[in-house]
């Protein structure tokens, strides 16, 4: 059969439409294995990340579990009281707190989980020793809290600014803990800053007290030292809040060798050298928060002033002479007369003379002169001579 042109061209538009819905079916067929294969890739995929995260939780949920263990008091419960006992002994002493009374107030146990401990520490102290307790406790990674705390002021009381504070707390041992657990550290997250900001933002605006002020002492002072010799200043600051102590110490590095007493000021050193000097001394007191001044005192170190000559004492011998000579039937003698006593002395040969500050024996008796021996050596002194000049060119000379 013999087909026309335009059949032929027909035939093959049919046949062109049924290979391309054929090549359609087959292409979606692939592609819908593919898409089939594609999405339990990710469906698998998705399981395994889930699994994953199971496992993640887990590993944290562990962890998170074996922190709170390391946080946990012992699970025996006579340790578990006594350990904390201690600690609130010890953050007492720590924190400065008088007369610290720590306790026991009872004890819960919740199911087969945890038991909860009670405990009140009481104790006085003063602003800034309730903030250090708070520091500190929160501070310590345990697991425990605060259920109540308490400061209340002490009227007329000496020193000043004292609180009567009580803390009331709750803490807890996990079951699964270790009978003997030790102690956790004091590197709670619960702090995010050093206790000194904690002061300033607290002590530094104690509700409990008039507000603070500073010793008074004056800025600068001028002393003088001598070269070799010890010398003392009186750093005298002046507490105008009553009841208060006032403590001293250097401000910055001493000179070497100065001494400073700590309670009354008194400043001491002794110069080695020449030169001038300066040094730093604060005074604080002790109110809350604590309030200080600084004195700086200048040192000018000189050499020692030179010795001032004593004026001499008055010679009675100046004012001696030898007035007679003369023999009698015991032998020689010789008359010393003295213008300052008014006296006459009579000495004969062997006997000792003594005029102010000359001593010595009568060795001889002339005709016109004596003859004396001091410590061994002889002098002269002739009639109405001054006998110390005489026992000076004598002795001396």
């Amino acid at each position: 059969m013999n087909l026309s042109k335009r059949e032929q061209l027909l035939a093959a538009g049919v046949g062109l439409v049924f290979f391309l819905f054929l090549g359609n079916y087959i292409w979606e067929s692939i592609r819908s294995g593919i898409d089939t294969k594609e999405n339990l890739k990710l469906n698998l995929s998705k399981q395994r990340d889930e699994q994953k995260l199971q496992l993640t939780a887990g590993a944290i949920a562990k962890s998170k579990l074996n922190r709170l263990v390391s946080q946990s008091l012992p699970s025996n419960e006579e340790k578990a009281r006594a350990q904390y006992l201690e600690w609130l002994i010890n953050l007492a002493d720590q924190c400065n707190l008088s007369d610290p009374l720590p306790k026991s107030t009872g004890d819960t146990i919740e199911k087969d989980l945890y038991q909860s401990f009670r405990f009140q520490l009481a104790g006085t102290g003063t602003i800034e020793n309730a903030t250090k307790l708070l520091h500190a406790f929160h501070t310590k990674d345990y697991l425990h809290r605060i259920t109540r705390f308490d400061m209340q002021p002490i009227p007329n009381n000496n020193p000043p600014n004292r609180l009567r504070i009580s803390l009331d707390c709750e803490v807890l041992a996990l079951k699964n803990a270790n009978p003997v657990q030790p102690a956790p550290g004091d590197n709670a997250p619960r702090i995010e800053r050093p206790l000194a900001e904690y002061e300033n933002s607290i002590v530094g605006r104690n509700i409990f007290a008039p507000t603070n002020t500073p010793p008074v002492l004056e800025q600068s002072k001028l002393v003088s030292a001598t070269l070799g010799l010890k010398m003392d200043v009186g750093v005298a600051a002046k507490e105008s809040d009553p009841g208060q102590v006032l403590k001293y110490e250097f401000e910055g590095d001493p000179i070497r060798g100065m001494q400073l007493d700590p309670d009354s000021g008194n400043l001491s050193w002794t110069a080695t050298d020449l030169g001038d000097y300066k040094v730093g001394i604060r005074a604080t007191d002790s109110g809350i928060p604590a309030k200080s001044s600084v004195q700086w005192i200048s040192i000018k170190v000189q050499d020692a002033p030179p010795p001032v000559k004593k004026p001499k004492d008055f010679d009675v011998a100046s004012q001696a002479f030898v007035s007679g000579l003369l023999a009698d039937g015991k032998g020689p003698q010789a008359w010393i007369r003295s213008k300052t006593e008014n006296k006459t002395f009579y000495v004969r040969e062997g006997e000792q003379l003594k005029l102010g500050d000359i001593e010595g024996k009568v060795i001889s008796i002339g005709l016109n002169f004596i003859e004396v021996e001091t410590e061994g050596k002889r002098w002269t002194v002739g009639l109405d001579e001054p006998l110390s000049d005489a026992y000076k060119r004598g002795i001396e000379d």
